[in-house]
């Protein structure tokens, strides 16, 4: 036994979530900067793991993990992220992966994705955030459909209204897709692989923005119609967090003046929402 340590990146929403064939996928969006760590002292006197700022999701997972091991005994964790809670940005999955890593370290446990996938999908609906490059993700049952590797160079402008979601009770109330719905989220699906095959970011952005509008009948961003704008005027895709509060520009990272896009799209969203409390993200990806 020893201090074990564990990390686990956020996301910004999602690329696509829906239903595919019947069965609940979605793509990952993450985002490297967004980032939960963990930290684990076992201690073999207590029978359970005690943890900082109330993360029973996290201390609920770690004690599966001991459960499944066949460890008896338990510890002290401690979590530090910089993922806001209940906005869509997977705060909850990444403190539960960097959690379970930083148990596993100290117990010198072979865990693998598919363990803390098991894991995870048993504590709440998960986003796949085990896995660092993109994933197509089945987020009810815990299971890896597809993997698409490192995305293309991107920037992402995101604007958060306020409010929070809770994931459980969200995912507790059935979706219902129409026909159409289905053919785009299909359409989008097939986007991002030929985006993710040509290395272009322009068709994974489409495919945001098909996803994004489905979305909208769901769970409605009041943002909506001025990124549509925004996209449109600068040739980006829509970013939602399908079951949260964020949303965003997602633009080609090679994009011309692209520190003047930005700028201006950070100004276009400030001036909307003068006088209303906002948070607005920028990230950058590029080769």
């Amino acid at each position: 036994m020893k201090l074990g340590k564990g990390s686990c990146n956020g996301t910004f929403g999602e690329l696509v979530q829906g239903i595919m064939e019947e069965r609940p996928f979605l793509i990952t969006l993450p985002i490297p900067s967004l980032r939960s760590e963990a930290r684990f002292v076992p201690d073999t006197a207590i029978s359970q793991i005690r943890v900082v700022n109330s993360k029973m999701k996290a201390r609920k997972a770690g004690e599966l993990l001991l459960q499944l091991c066949g460890i008896r005994g338990g510890g002290y964790l401690e979590i530090h992220s910089n993922i806001p809670a209940g906005k869509g940005m997977a705060s909850s999955s990444a403190d539960i992966v960097a959690s379970l890593r930083a148990i596993a370290d100290s117990y010198s446990i072979p865990l693998t994705n598919e363990m803390i996938s098991m894991i995870a999908a048993k504590v709440e609906p998960t986003d796949g955030v085990m896995y660092e490059e993109v994933v197509v993700y089945d987020y009810i049952h815990g299971q890896l459909i597809a993997s698409f590797g490192a995305l293309p160079p991107f920037i992402l402008v995101g604007i958060d209204l306020g409010g929070m979601i809770n994931t459980i009770e969200f995912n507790e109330v059935p979706k219902e897709y129409s026909q159409n719905d289905q053919e785009q989220l299909i359409k989008a699906f097939d986007l991002v692989t030929k985006g993710f095959k040509e290395k272009n970011i322009t068709n994974i952005a489409e495919a945001a923005t098909l996803s994004a509008r489905v979305n909208q009948k769901i769970l409605p961003k009041p943002v909506f119609p001025l990124l549509d704008q925004l996209a449109y005027r600068y040739q980006g895709g829509i970013v939602v967090a399908h079951s949260g509060t964020v949303a965003g520009i997602i633009l080609d990272g090679n994009l011309p003046n692209n520190e003047l896009v930005v700028s201006h799209i950070i100004r276009e969203m400030s001036l909307a929402y003068k006088g209303v409390p906002i948070n607005l993200y920028h990230y950058e990806s590029k080769e």
